[in-house]
């Protein structure tokens, strides 16, 4: 299994690491506060650029009064064009440096966002590559993580495999049980993509397939199986709780008129909870699904007569 949204958080600024809010496991929502860096210089320029910006605008407030000033004198022809053209010129002038003025401060005000780390979209924690105190620099990794509702599977196929399995279009997914617990219920992938060319090394073709979102306890890392349909046939399946086995000899009760006997069969593949019969049972017939049961009451039939 892997991750189809994985990311290694940078940092984005200098300092030095201040607080790690979050830690390898934790369950991390979008936009969440994972880790701060030191403020003070971003901080500082940051004040810097809000004075520039206010000098900026009192500047241009000024040059606004003196142009207006100077179209007063200019309609009483007390001065010349060139000294309208020179106040024009500075209060463009004085516009250009608030402009500058508050690209600046934008500039200030997103280096300080910088310092607070936070994570690009919900996911877990998978690992932590700072400590507190570390000083770090643009580009430095901080920490990593994954969504674990975009999980996906791939697997690599003979050629020959690969071509049914791309016409059928059908395959599920089985987590690998732990030892003594409950097998695990089959997942069906909600989307299953063959890539377009064969690995001329191996000669075999990859396919990924994309699990549910609603898909819980599997993490990236983690082993499964992986079954592909490549064709299809009838067969006669019964449960296998239902099959007698003595030494090599497997064997069901077919019941008839409510009588159960013994009948021996050959068994083929399993499949799940169920086995395939291959010989010595027809589709149709009544079998016991409990076969202790069916010798039992066999042996109440025959007067206590043992089963031979």
């Amino acid at each position: 299994i892997e991750a189809a949204r994985e990311a290694t958080v940078s940092a984005e600024t200098s300092g030095r690491v201040e607080e790690i809010r979050a830690d390898i496991g934790d369950a991390i929502a979008a936009g969440t506060v994972i880790l701060t860096v030191t403020s003070t210089e971003q901080r500082a320029g940051l004040t810097r650029a809000e004075a520039a910006l206010a000098e900026a605008r009192a500047t241009l407030l000024t040059e606004t009064a003196e142009l207006q000033r100077a179209r007063d004198l200019f309609a009483r022809k007390f001065i010349s064009q060139a000294d309208m053209d020179r106040a024009t010129m500075r209060l463009d002038t004085a516009q250009a440096r608030v402009d500058s003025a508050d690209a600046a401060l934008r500039a200030a005000r997103e280096q300080l966002s910088y310092t607070e780390v936070r994570a690009p979209y919900a996911g877990i924690v998978s690992e932590r590559l700072v400590e507190p105190g570390e000083l770090v620099q643009p580009g430095t990794p901080l920490m990593s993580g994954y969504d674990p509702a975009a999980l996906r599977v791939e697997v690599d196929l003979p050629q020959f495999v690969a071509e049914r399995v791309r016409a059928l279009q059908e395959a599920r997914i089985v987590p690998l049980a732990a030892a003594g617990a409950a097998a695990t219920a089959v997942i069906v992938p909600e989307k299953l993509l063959l890539y377009p060319q064969a690995d001329s090394v191996t000669s075999t073709v990859r396919a990924r397939l994309e699990l549910p979102p609603s898909v819980a306890d599997l993490y990236p890392g983690q082993f499964v199986t992986v079954q592909f349909t490549v064709g299809a046939r009838q067969g006669l399946l019964v449960p296998q709780a239902s099959v007698v086995r003595r030494s090599e000899v497997s064997a069901v009760y077919v019941v008839r008129d409510g009588i159960p006997a013994l009948r021996q069969v050959r068994t083929g593949a399993t499949v799940g909870e169920r086995i395939e019969v291959l010989a010595g049972l027809a589709a149709g017939e009544l079998i016991a699904a409990d076969p202790i049961a069916a010798a039992t009451a066999l042996t109440r039939n025959s007067g206590g007569a043992s089963e031979r």
